[in-house]
């Protein structure tokens, strides 16, 4: 099985991000600004609805804006599907050139509509099948250790009273298995998703088992790749956040539940605006820089693509 090959992947990107960006932003800045006119939109009265819902304890309200939000998201994977096939295209070295405007909706995007939401499907379904078996665990190992005497707050469950405190040993293992369905939705996500663009767009088909089959015995390598790439954007955006926000953009507040959700809503919607056009800004690179590691790693991962006449070499 094919390695993908770190330090080149993170080269290319660097490389054929800053030095395309501007042909990376006529390709995608229409999609890109429809995104974010979007979210001004339906985002931030999203906001709001749900906060006031919250606070009448309004279900249907609940309900409605929720609707939205879907009915957003999955308009929104169109413009993404645009974005991912310009850039794709551009990063296998498909298409040459740049231009002022894309706007195209053919089959190509279509395919990639089809495949963002299948694995957004997928991820669904896994992810409630992973809190289900660890909650299912979770009750098990719980009850033996109630039976060992390791957890005695479970006798007073048993007779009614509720507990203050968990034990340590059910704390811990609350603990492990909030890990474990981290770490698993992590490493499924990431082998499903990195190739998941050319994949679709340079084999013109749907498959997610194609990229968990690439991707086999690289998520570490991928990893890194997708940490020395995403995290720099995301951590400035992070950075960014605190300073226009506040601490508790990133951060949790003593206020948990329904009324921490609400609270950190209510301080976010007033900077909403900035925080979108500071996206807007950080796209490109976001953008440029993971999709041109995955078309460099895919690549490097299925050599036949070269007799094709795909040609992917470092700018």
């Amino acid at each position: 099985m094919a390695k993908v090959p770190v330090g080149k992947t993170i080269a290319f990107s660097y490389g054929f991000t800053f030095g395309n960006i501007g042909a990376i932003i006529g390709q995608i800045w229409l999609p890109l600004l429809l995104l974010t006119l979007g979210r001004f939109f339906v985002i931030s009265p999203y906001y709001e609805s749900f906060s006031q819902a919250m606070v009448q304890d309004n279900t249907a309200l609940v309900q409605q804006a929720a609707v939205t939000l879907l009915f957003y998201m999955l308009v929104a994977l169109i413009f993404y599907a645009m974005i991912y096939v310009s850039l794709t295209r551009q990063a296998l070295g498909l298409t040459h050139g740049s231009s002022f405007l894309r706007f195209s909706l053919g089959a190509a995007e279509w395919r990639m509509y089809g495949a963002i939401l299948a694995l957004t499907l997928a991820m669904v379904v896994l992810v409630f099948l992973i809190v289900l078996t660890a909650a299912l665990l979770g009750s098990v190992v719980t009850a033996v250790l109630g039976a060992a005497g390791m957890a005695p707050e479970m006798a007073s469950v048993a007779k009614g009273a509720t507990p203050k405190v968990l034990s340590p040993a059910v704390a811990t293992v609350g603990t492990l298995i909030f890990l474990f369905i981290i770490c698993a939705s992590i490493y499924v996500f990431v082998r499903l998703f990195f190739v998941l663009a050319p994949v679709t767009v340079a084999e013109e088909q749907i498959s997610l088992g194609r990229g968990w089959q690439l991707t086999a015995k690289n998520f570490w390598r991928i990893f890194l790749v997708l940490l020395a790439t995403v995290g720099p954007i995301v951590l400035l955006i992070l950075i960014c956040e605190a300073v226009i926000v506040g601490p508790d953009a990133i951060m949790s507040n003593a206020d948990t539940g329904f009324a921490g959700t609400v609270s950190r809503m209510e301080k976010m919607r007033p900077h909403l605006p900035v925080l979108y056009g500071l996206g807007f800004v950080l796209s490109p690179f976001l953008f440029g820089l993971v999709l041109s590691a995955s078309a460099f790693a895919y690549r490097t991962l299925v050599p036949p693509l070269a007799a094709r006449g795909v040609i992917l070499d470092a700018p």
